[in-house]
């Protein structure tokens, strides 16, 4: 088994129990996941990162290990818990990573806190204003599992017992090489996606986002961020974009001044997964010019 022995911790903020790993020294830099997806997923950059900087990768509210409440995962909330949990570690300002989800979170985090965000990376994730921007067929098409996951209940009562089943689903057709995880990293999602209140806890989010998030969303329509921004993004995102007649790149070049972005060839929506030389080559380039 491939070593994946972290240093894993809970602390207690915002109400809830966050469990998050922690490995290195320096500057502090956070990792957050996607669906469906746990800390597991930055598995191949923790090593990496981790020699030049502090970094920490927490599951977010109802993923992994962390408490999975029956209510509240507005993006806001969930960006106030990574708030709540930098601050509990002692850091005043953080360079932040966001992937799918986690992008989303992320992003909400910078809105609501730019002055204490370095840098942000995103990878592979839309504006949240794209997402509630009337839809083409074919986008409906390629976002077929965002429509299915907003509806209450069913989704945990089609998918539970069958969890492997479905995740293995995800990570192969979004991925461009569908055997790019082994059986045995299937197999820790798929546990942790059997816990009790783990399918809800991940599903809420597209709840929260068709329900509860748009009115956040619309009211910084305006923003622009000033922090340097890199967005990554690889086939998979090249394809929805396309079906649903955007660019990948034109959402995020309203939202920063200071934006970069780089397309990662061979790579599906798991890119840091899939392609995790060229994501950690480009993070630790960008990484690198803090405090410069």
């Amino acid at each position: 088994m491939p070593d994946w022995d972290f240093t894993h911790r809970t602390a207690r903020v915002n109400g809830v129990n966050i469990h998050y790993v922690i490995e290195g020294d320096g500057y502090p830099v956070v990792l957050l996941h996607g669906w469906p997806e746990m800390w597991f997923s930055w598995r191949k950059q923790i090593p990496v990162l981790s020699q030049n900087y502090q970094v920490i990768v927490p599951d977010m509210r109802g993923f992994g290990a962390s408490e999975k409440p029956l209510q509240d995962y507005r993006t806001r909330t969930a960006a106030t818990d990574i708030y709540e949990l930098v601050r509990h570690l002692g850091h005043d300002k953080v360079a932040i990573v966001g992937h799918d989800i986690g992008v989303r979170v992320s992003y909400r985090y910078c809105l609501d806190h730019e002055a204490e965000v370095d840098r942000l990376a995103l990878l592979d994730g839309t504006h949240p204003l794209e997402q509630l921007e009337l839809q083409t067929p074919q986008g409906v098409r390629e976002r077929w599992h965002s429509y299915f996951h907003q509806i209450p209940d069913l989704p945990e009562h089609l998918v539970r017992g069958n969890e492997e089943a479905y995740l293995r689903y995800f990570y192969r057709n979004w991925s461009v090489n569908q055997a790019m995880m082994s059986d045995e990293e299937v197999a820790v999602y798929a546990r942790a996606y059997s816990q009790p209140g783990a399918l809800r806890g991940g599903f809420s989010y597209y709840r929260a986002a068709a329900y509860e998030d748009p009115p956040d969303w619309r009211a910084d329509a305006e923003r622009v961020l000033s922090i340097p921004l890199l967005y990554l993004w690889g086939e998979r995102r090249q394809r929805t974009a396309t079906a649903g007649g955007m660019d990948p790149e034109a959402s995020w070049q309203k939202a920063a001044t200071n934006l970069r972005t780089q397309f990662v060839p061979g790579a599906g929506h798991f890119l840091h997964e899939e392609k995790p030389d060229a994501v950690n080559a480009a993070l630790l380039s960008f990484l690198g010019e803090i405090g410069n």
